[in-house]
């Protein structure tokens, strides 16, 4: 019988594929509800001299913060280190893939930090742990020492993109215009910026009396928004390095909605100096003004399309508020929306294949995507007060803020409709949010 058992084992071992055609290890985040990937990652050892050594404080906290951003993705599931069968140190030697097995782990991380001065280096090795080998070639990181979450970041975005064949996100700030409630009819509102994990948060104007809508610049270095400071609704620009602002826009009536160009040059916006509220481009490298709706309509809410060939608006000129797209120059005015009775606030995937709105109807205003080439429209979330949409950098999750009771929180969710959670902000309050390109 043993003889007979040696047998079967050696033929289907020579049936099984040999390990350079083996099935890459690969998440398919086009399917929501998947159950997410088991993967381990262990604090980061510690490299100097000839062979590593326990890890240290900035290993400890890197891999907690590599393993926070793979989670609160809901595409892994990492695994607890109390369970751990070997030791940091030894994985990096040498995984010992058996134990990692035997925790059902897919993928295990081994990395490393090196401190030389005021520099701080990781290196990291991505393993499929079923087929025991290499998932990529092993790479190291630097950055200033005082930069060390942005450097864990960095290491979730690798793992994110070998695993799913798609661009990170975790190397992203979020701007916001945050709440605080002085008593139960007052609140201060002001604009600030943080990590897209909530660390960091810098609040850039807290004196001021009332901030709409920001919205980062191409690059991640400015912030563009509306402000009351004069008395009037002008809009502005916040250097996020510079920590200057300057005022963009004096015109009469309304200046709101600024939405730049994905080359940074122009700016679309909402004016009503001629009277009614229409579309306007600006010309940031001191060219003039070019209007581009001409509508008795409201034509408001301006977004580009990754190309910069169309914006994409909100628009009453159907009857009630809707989503329309025209060229960039004005021209081919084309109404894309056709379910809900109140349509707005569109804001284009940075992929360039969706299109997220506020969707009302039934005294609901809820997150939905639309195709702007075939039309189809997918609703997101079942809120009654849903607003303000805006992508991360992938084009794979959305950032929204929703009204509960007195109060309004930013949350996230999945493009495909799951794995929607609170964004971290505290206790203070937070609407009209705007996800920054990745920093790098």
């Amino acid at each position: 019988m043993i003889r007979i058992l040696t047998l079967l084992f050696v033929f289907m071992l020579g049936m099984a594929p040999p390990p350079g055609h083996a099935a890459e290890l690969r998440i398919d985040i086009t399917k929501g509800g998947l159950n997410p990937m088991p993967i381990a990652v262990p604090d980061f050892v510690t490299l100097s001299g000839d062979s590593p050594s326990a890890p240290t404080e900035h290993g400890i906290r890197i891999a907690e913060v590599v393993n926070a951003d793979l989670e609160r993705s809901g595409l892994f599931r990492p695994l607890d280190p109390k369970a751990f069968l070997q030791d940091s140190v030894g994985l990096w030697k040498a995984p010992d893939f058996r134990n990692w097995r035997l925790l059902s782990a897919d993928a295990v991380v081994a990395g490393g930090t090196t401190l030389a001065g005021d520099k701080l280096s990781v290196d990291f090795v991505l393993y499929d742990v079923n087929q025991g080998g290499k998932l990529g070639e092993s790479k190291r990181i630097s950055a200033p020492t005082k930069d060390w979450r942005h450097l864990a970041h960095r290491v979730a975005d690798e793992i994110y993109s070998r695993l799913t064949g798609e661009g990170g996100y975790f190397t992203s700030r979020i701007g916001f215009v945050a709440q605080k409630n002085i008593d139960a009819r007052r609140f201060r509102k002001w604009l600030s910026v943080m990590d897209q994990d909530g660390a960091n948060r810098v609040d850039l104007n807290p004196n001021e009396l009332l901030v709409l809508t920001p919205r980062f610049s191409p690059n991640g270095e400015h912030l563009y928004y509306l402000s009351y400071e004069t008395g009037f609704p002008r809009i502005f620009r916040w250097g996020l390095y510079e920590r200057q602002k300057a005022m963009l826009t004096e015109f009469p009536g309304l200046n709101a909605c600024p939405s730049l160009s994905p080359d940074g040059t122009r700016m679309a916006m909402t004016l009503t100096k001629d009277g009614n509220a229409e579309i306007y481009v600006k010309d940031l490298r001191g060219g003039g003004l070019k209007r581009l709706t001409e509508s008795s309509a409201i034509d408001t809410s301006p977004s580009w399309s990754p190309d910069g060939n169309s914006i994409v608006f909100t628009s009453s000129r159907g009857g009630s508020p809707q989503i329309y797209v025209m060229d960039a120059n004005g021209g081919g005015v084309k109404r894309l929306s056709f379910e809900g009775k109140n349509n707005s606030a569109p804001a284009w995937s940075p992929r360039g294949d969706n299109i997220a709105y506020v969707q009302g109807g039934g005294g609901k205003f809820r997150i939905a995507v639309l195709n702007p080439k075939t039309g189809k429209s997918r609703t997101l979330t079942d809120s009654w007060m849903d607003e303000s949409p805006t992508w991360s950098p992938n084009g794979r999750v959305i950032l929204f803020s929703r009204q509960n009771n007195s109060q309004t929180k930013l949350y996230t969710i999945d493009l495909t409709g799951h794995n929607e959670r609170m964004a971290p902000v505290g206790d203070l309050g937070g609407s009209d949010p705007t996800w920054s390109p990745l920093i790098r």
